[in-house]
This record gives structure tokens, C-alpha cells and sequence, in this order.
């Protein structure tokens, strides 16, 4: 191949690369405008989440402490029963030991329905949050020129510095807070 040949070639290639260049470019400009959000950290870290995380342990104590209580008032109500077989025709005995069933049942009923008031509420809170902090991350995005933002969760590899997570948080703490002031009826 002779000089003019080679210097012709390499025109060619450098106009290919001028050109595609800019596409590059563009390419790597909406690759800045792509971000990722760790939507349970959102909720997690935010005041409004800390707040809901707070009142669920507070509430589900509750519940444990009352289960334990219980729980002691019915072994001693069991041992009395125990006590008064010997006592009692096996036609009495069962007339208090079915009773003493449908009460142990009673209450097993009332406490798996305080635990489903409380998972009930934690999702309530939950959408509660993402719909408040929803305009919030909108005007985030708007701000950004965001092209999207991305579930983390859906995110196989991304950079760090395309989680807005920790803006976003802070942007959400400002515009909604705690939830506190607008929190529905609790259970």
C-alpha cells in the first residue's frame, strides 16, 4: 500500500471517529442524566420511615408484653382446671375443658388480628410515604434533567455516583418530614 493510500485510509478513520465523537458524547451525556434510588432506603432512612419504624417496635412490644401476660394468665387458668379434674366428672371436666379451648382460641384470634392491624398499617405508612415523597422526587428529577431514575433493585451494575439516594432523602425529610402531622387514625 502506498503512502497516499495509507494517508487516505487514515482520513477516512479519523472522519469516522470525528464524527462518531459527538455521539459519544451524547451517549455519555445521557449516561450523566441516568439515576439509580434505593427506594427501601428512602423509606428507611427517611424521618417519616424512622418515625413509622419507631411506632411499629413501640406497638409490637406491646403486643409481645401482652402476649407474655396472657400467656401467664392462661397457664395458671390451665394448672387450676388440671387441679379440678380429680374433682369433677369427666362430663363437668369437659364442659370447663372446652370452654377453656374456645377461650384460648378467642384470644389467639384477637392477637393474630393486632399483628395483621400492625402489618396492615406498616404498609399503609409505606405507600403514605412513596405517595407524599412522589412530587418531591419528580421536582428532583426535573432539577437533575434526569432521563430516569432507577430501582436499585433493578440495577445489575451502576455507579455510585448515580445513586441519588441520600439527595433524595434529605430533599424528602424537608418537603414531608415525620408523617406525623398527617398521620391517619392509628390501630
Amino acid at each position: 500500500m502506498g503512502k497516499l493510500a495509507l494517508i487516505a485510509e487514515l482520513k477516512w478513520l479519523f472522519l469516522i471517529f470525528a464524527l462518531s465523537f459527538p455521539a459519544l458524547g451524547q451517549a455519555q451525556q445521557a449516561a450523566n442524566r441516568i439515576f439509580t434510588l434505593g427506594q427501601d432506603r428512602l423509606f428507611n432512612q427517611s424521618d417519616f420511615g424512622l418515625r413509622v419504624r419507631r411506632d411499629i417496635e413501640t406497638r409490637s412490644s406491646a403486643v409481645a408484653s401482652e402476649n407474655r401476660r396472657i400467656e401467664g394468665e392462661l397457664k395458671i387458668e390451665e394448672q387450676a382446671l388440671t387441679d379440678q379434674r380429680a374433682s369433677l366428672s369427666p362430663a363437668d371436666f369437659r364442659v370447663l375443658a372446652d370452654a377453656f379451648d374456645k377461650k384460648v382460641e378467642a384470644i389467639r384470634t384477637e392477637q393474630a388480628q393486632k399483628s395483621l392491624a400492625l402489618n396492615n398499617f406498616a404498609d399503609s405508612e409505606q405507600q403514605r410515604f412513596f405517595k407524599a415523597a412522589f412530587p418531591v422526587l419528580v421536582a428532583l428529577a426535573d432539577e437533575l434533567s434526569a432521563i430516569a431514575i432507577l430501582d436499585e433493585r433493578s440495577t445489575i451494575i451502576a455507579s455510585e455516583q448515580m445513586d441519588i439516594t441520600a439527595l433524595a432523602v434529605t430533599r424528602v425529610n424537608a418537603a414531608i418530614g415525620d408523617g406525623s402531622e398527617t398521620t391517619p387514625s392509628n390501630p
